[in-house]
């Protein structure tokens, strides 16, 4: 089926700033909530987020706990055996940031892989599989369903040496933290596409999102959405 107009489109959402957060009072903000509102519009159907985490974002999916995920998940190759996404709308890697005082003399992504070095990063995310890809024999801290600012806690309270992150938060989080990144690559590793997640039994309605996504590519919507959303404060929620 493509959708049925007379059932809301539910859309499961994740926290993942500046991409997407929630307020105090529950409401959903942000990039992706507003380009959901407005998929919502252009298919015409009415838009339920349904609250997940990133350890089971693609599992629900999978399980008919929602019809997409709305959240910015990353197109890596292990989601794409058994989800499909969207075209993307951005671009991230993984990069590793360290504290600037760390006295473990940390330069090189080959000084990260080692058991005496602490990596901090968000279970079940794309920068979990990049972390144990890339620095097989490093210690890692796996924080479930965590934000960056649990990770830059870790990095603070001297918990982990490094923390693992997408690409697009280093310079808001370089502007206000006393680190420094590796590698020097300014997309990471393993940069992929960041999308929309849709059931591989649904592909009417994957084509109905990549047109209203190209609409909006097109027009300068999606552009405008992140000079308003995807700023340093948000970054940091």
């Amino acid at each position: 089926r493509l959708i049925d107009i007379s059932s809301p489109l539910r859309a499961g959402i994740a926290s993942d700033p500046p991409f997407t957060y929630q307020e105090a009072n529950g409401d959903w903000k942000s990039f992706n909530p507003e380009l959901i509102r407005k998929l919502g519009e252009f298919l015409g159907v009415k838009i339920e987020f349904v609250p997940t985490g990133w350890t089971t974002i693609v599992a629900g999916l999978q399980t008919d706990k929602y019809d997409i995920i709305g959240a910015s998940i990353n197109a890596t190759p292990e989601r794409e055996k058994v989800i499909d996404f969207t075209t993307p709308y951005s671009y991230t890697g993984t990069s590793f940031l360290v504290r600037k005082d760390n006295t473990k003399n940390l330069k090189t992504m080959d000084d990260l892989n080692s058991p005496n070095v602490t990596v901090a990063f968000v279970t079940g995310s794309d920068n979990d599989e990049a972390t144990r890809q890339f620095l097989p024999k490093a210690n890692y801290r796996a924080i479930p369903n965590g934000s960056i600012s649990d990770l830059i806690a870790e990095l603070e309270s001297h918990r982990s040496d490094a923390l693992s992150t997408s690409s697009y938060l280093v310079a808001p989080v370089m502007s206000k933290y006393p680190y420094f990144a590796l590698p020097a690559d300014p997309n990471g590793v393993l940069p992929v596409g960041i999308c929309w997640g849709v059931p591989k039994a649904n592909p009417e309605l994957k084509e109905a999102m990549n047109t209203f996504l190209a609409q909006e590519l097109a027009n300068g919507d999606i552009e405008n959405l992140k000079k308003e959303w995807l700023t340093v404060d948000n970054s940091l929620k």
